[in-house]
């Protein structure tokens, strides 16, 4: 088992917090975190838009007119690129990134980084926080309290909490996920990340290998 800092609901340290190896201490693969998290960034694109090239527009088999003698210049389909009813020269080809990725390499992935953070001493546990109405100060103090108010900062939360969501939106480079929706980019985009407790059990059931 390995051990981490813990806070209490206040934001002051209650000892520490024991969490799975096979989770929090496993081995760490880069090119599954490199893998996962291109994925999710190409999934965040959008596929292109599509043209169709001359080759592709009906129509414009046949020579408008003969090579010589109209005085005007040699056209050779009226869906050339150059006509108003022609194809597009080097428009978008409506790729489409979506990648895939199989989920044990996925959650490897999430495994590695999570184990990378603790190495860091960037992972903490907390018990969870219940503010009965949102307020953004709360979450000012308990990061004041936790020496959390510089930097980027991460909380996991076992599941939605619109109170303790809102209270945290407005703070410059403070997020909030539910285990839900946990992903590789956010975790590395933060310097530190905060499990809720109950989150951190959850983390390991699902994520254990």
């Amino acid at each position: 088992m390995v051990s981490v800092k813990k806070f209490d609901p206040t934001g002051a340290v209650a000892g520490e917090c024991e969490l799975k190896d096979e989770v929090f201490a496993s081995r760490i693969k880069t090119q599954a975190v490199y893998e996962s998290v291109l994925r999710q960034l190409a999934n965040k694109r959008r596929a292109n838009p599509k043209t169709k090239t001359r080759s592709e527009v009906r129509g414009g088999g046949r020579k408008p007119w003969r090579q010589k003698g109209t005085g005007r210049a040699r056209a050779g389909s009226i869906r050339s690129p150059l006509w108003r009813t022609g194809g597009v020269a080097m428009g978008p080809d409506g790729a489409n990134h979506k990648q895939s990725l199989p989920r044990k390499v996925r959650r490897a992935a999430l495994r590695s980084i999570l184990t990378d953070k603790v190495r860091q001493g960037a992972l903490s546990v907390i018990d969870p926080v219940n503010l009965e109405v949102p307020k953004t100060k709360s979450v000012i103090e308990l990061l004041s309290k936790m020496e959390a108010s510089t930097g980027k900062t991460l909380f996991i939360l076992a599941e939605r909490d619109a109170v303790f969501e809102r209270s945290a939106r407005n703070i410059p480079g403070v997020k909030t996920l539910h285990i839900a929706t946990i992903n590789p980019h956010d975790l590395l985009k933060h310097e530190r990340v905060v499990l809720f407790e109950d989150a951190a059990r959850k983390i390991e059931e699902v994520f254990a290998a």
